[in-house]
């Protein structure tokens, strides 16, 4: 088709007298609302009846081929087409679809974007669409064509935008320290790294397994912990920023060493059980992510969290450990409220999508 006349040329800035917009998969009434918020001196409505009598105009059709995922397409009057795809944040669909249209049509306006194809018409509405006419008995096979090269408006499921589930390796360093009115022996109790597995599922859920040691000494002697933890909670997207905010409930098992040998726990002459610690954290991540291949990421950021811990004597119930040393000087405290502060690397993997 030509341009109609009267038409700015794509490259010379413009302004539209008119819009049309046809939505399907977002709150119709929601979109359109936002869009004339946005858009005041635009009149928009819905895709049907007459045609806008002023030109030029344009027709908007907004689209979402996955959950977490929205398509636009843009046609003006003299035939020029745009076409995009964006991602979507569960909650945030309406604001996401609004913005990234109306920002295109700004662009397109100002002719800071080149069309994706020209000579393209304005679909008729739906209801106007005519009956298909029926198949002729014999009929050619059509002329194989080759795959447009241009953008399209739905991703493929197997495209780098496609929704995954990813799995992550993640290796961390921290030192804990006591927190509370009294801290028995000092406030710092011990220093290690650990180990874990992680998964996010394309919506932000997330889950980890890992291992913990940290140990300390003093005088001699010394504290070990391997604490085993489950956690689970969101993993916050947004561009290269992400934040694990996980919850999670622990088991930890401890022991006493002298001179670097394992020892057992003494209170006079008598040999003391060594409970394991129960306990439960709050832990966050926030790290700058990084994603060198399709189907790769790495996470480095600092790693935060606040837990408690106690263990549970068969006559006592649950309390925490004060140990001292054989002159009564405190040493270490196992348990009780904790803080601990250091670095986290997350190396994730996008797994095969169905």
């Amino acid at each position: 088709m030509s341009p109609e006349p009267g038409t700015p040329a794509a490259d010379e800035p413009q302004e539209f007298r008119a819009a049309r917009v046809d939505i399907s998969g977002f709150d119709e009434a929601a979109v359109l609302a936002a869009l004339r918020l946005r858009l005041p001196r635009l009149p928009i409505e819905r895709h049907g009846g007459p045609a806008p009598g002023e030109s030029p105009h344009l027709y908007l059709q907004l689209s979402r081929p996955a959950d977490d995922r929205g398509a636009l397409r843009i046609i003006t009057s003299d035939g020029r087409a745009y076409e995009r795809s964006f991602p979507v944040e569960i909650g945030q669909e309406v604001r996401v679809a609004a913005s990234t249209a109306t920002n295109l049509i700004f662009a397109v306006e100002q002719g800071a974007v080149a069309p994706d194809e020209e000579d393209v018409a304005i679909p008729p509405p739906a209801a106007a669409e005519p009956e298909p006419e029926p198949a002729p008995p014999v009929a050619a096979p059509p002329p194989i064509q080759a795959e447009p090269t241009g953008p399209k408006g739905q991703a493929p499921k197997d495209s780098p935008d496609a929704p995954r589930w990813e799995l992550g390796l993640a290796l961390h360093g921290a030192a804990v320290l006591g927190v509370g009115r009294k801290v028995y022996g000092g406030p710092f109790a011990g220093a290690g790294g650990g180990i874990g597995l992680e998964v996010r599922s394309p919506r932000g859920f997330a889950a980890a397994l890992e291992a913990r040691a940290i140990g300390q000494a003093e005088a001699g002697v010394g504290l070990g912990r391997l604490r085993i933890a489950v956690a689970a909670g969101y993993a916050l997207r947004r561009g290269a920023f992400e934040l694990p905010i996980l919850v999670g409930l622990a088991i930890e098992p401890w022991w006493v060493t002298r001179a670097g040998e394992r020892a057992p726990l003494l209170a006079g002459d008598d040999v003391v059980a060594q409970p394991p610690l129960l306990g439960g954290f709050l832990r966050l991540s926030p790290g700058y992510r990084l994603q060198p291949r399709r189907n790769l990421g790495l996470r480095v950021g600092p790693r935060l969290e606040v837990g408690g811990g106690f263990v549970v004597d068969e006559h006592e119930g649950p309390r925490v450990v004060a140990l001292a040393d054989a002159i009564g000087v405190p040493r270490f405290r196992v348990g009780g409220l904790e803080l601990s502060l250091g670095l986290e690397v997350a190396l994730q993997f996008g797994l095969p999508s169905r």
